[in-house]
């Protein structure tokens, strides 16, 4: 059987660009575990760790869509570079630095997520200049989930492993390197440096968010992220209290979700993409309550690898809808909501798990997770009619009377 991405990845330039969004986004991967892991050996709390992560999300909410909106304004490279640079110096300072709480832990914290460059909306962005079938352009953006699986993959390793190892400041200089290394990378391509959205003459204020639909695939995004976010914190938490790697239980959750992503792209799915996104919700949900199955580490990371295989399709669903429901001239700054979305989920969700866990304990913040997916669910069942239903095309025929 042939690969199932073989023929785009065999397209001119694929192959550099999404090595260099993965290369430049590995801080993502390793940030969440790098500041929990650096607040600890500080003698900070889980409730400090949440919140370190928090600032850097919440800060990231804010200089996205920005940062997106620029770019669609003024190109890529003249956008990503600049970004880049406050970045790696935020991050640099934190290694120095090393704080365990106070307002320079998060000032950097916030700095670090405000600046970070919006490489994985500019590569979304630049799919469509490269696949000219807008049949693939589905399993373009699956492939781009998987492969940014890597990131979660190999950043929380990475992290855990160099923080025990060397120390706990060697991450964050690690991921200034991976940051600076993967923009230069991609901005300076052909493809980047030539790229344009397309022109529109009235920008709304608002921009994609104008659009009814993109109002509601957010809405569905956010109690996910939430979700995923209790996680990020609440399974170091529980592998710390139990002896286990904190790194590698995260990354079998990411590898779970590549074997998804290849299992996805295998075959063609019949219905629409607003029905698949209704199942994929519902099945996610699902994994959120057999995770309580497990009673050992080992057994949660056999749970985590099986329940993991939802994650890239659901996402891949997310960037499809978006990038067909985005007004003109908005695409890249559309897929910045996406990743903001995600963040302000994350952000709740990483801060409130910490509370729990500090109050309870980590398992008992697992419920968390399970709110939020009941809540991405209902969001789809009572703002779209049903899962079965298409409601964001009928929604974007009232938008546009």
């Amino acid at each position: 059987m042939r690969y199932p991405y073989a023929d785009i990845l065999s397209l001119p330039s694929v192959p550099r660009l999404l090595s260099a969004a993965v290369v430049g986004r590995m801080p993502v991967g390793m940030g969440a575990l790098a500041f929990f892991l650096l607040v600890r050996d500080a003698g900070g709390s889980y409730a400090t760790a949440g919140l370190a992560v928090g600032a850097a999300t919440v800060a990231g909410c804010v200089g996205a869509p920005l940062l997106g909106r620029l770019v669609d304004r003024q190109g890529q490279p003249r956008i990503m570079f600049p970004a880049m640079l406050v970045q790696v110096t935020a991050l640099l300072l934190l290694a120095i630095t090393a704080p365990g709480e106070g307002a320079l832990l998060f000032g950097l914290c916030a700095l670090y997520g405000f600046a970070a460059p919006p490489l994985a909306a500019a590569m979304r962005a630049t799919w469509a200049s490269l696949i000219d079938d807008r049949r693939q352009i589905g399993r373009a953006f699956t492939l781009d989930a998987t492969a940014q699986e890597v990131i979660w993959i190999l950043g929380p390793l990475l992290s855990a492993v160099l923080a025990e190892g060397i120390s706990p400041r060697v991450p964050l200089v690690v991921m200034a390197a991976f940051s600076a290394t993967g923009v230069l990378w991609f901005a300076t391509s052909a493809q980047s440096r030539t790229w344009r959205a397309e022109p529109v003459a009235n920008r709304h204020l608002l921009g994609p968010l104008m659009a009814g639909p993109v109002r509601r695939v957010l809405l569905s995004i956010l109690g996910l992220a939430f979700s995923w976010g209790v996680l990020e914190l609440a399974i170091p938490a529980y592998a710390e209290q139990n002896d286990a790697s904190p790194g590698a239980l995260l990354s079998i959750w990411a590898v779970g979700s590549v074997i998804g992503g290849l299992g996805y792209a295998a075959r063609t799915w019949g219905g629409t993409t607003q029905r698949m996104m209704g199942i994929l919700l519902g099945l996610n949900l699902v994994s959120f309550l057999i995770i309580f199955l497990s009673q050992t580490p080992l057994q949660l990371g056999i749970l985590l690898l099986l329940t993991g295989v939802v994650n890239a399709p659901l996402i891949a669903t997310f960037y499809v809808l978006i990038e067909e429901l985005a007004p003109a001239g908005t695409v890249t700054e559309a897929f910045t909501w996406i990743s903001t979305t995600f963040l302000v989920g994350i952000s709740g969700g990483v801060a409130l798990a910490g509370v729990v866990a500090d109050a309870a304990s980590p398992r008992t913040a697992w419920w968390l997770a399970v709110g939020g997916g009941v809540f991405a669910v209902l969001t789809v069942v009572v703002r779209h009619g049903g899962l079965h239903a298409n409601p964001l095309e009928t929604a974007a025929a009232e938008d546009s009377r």
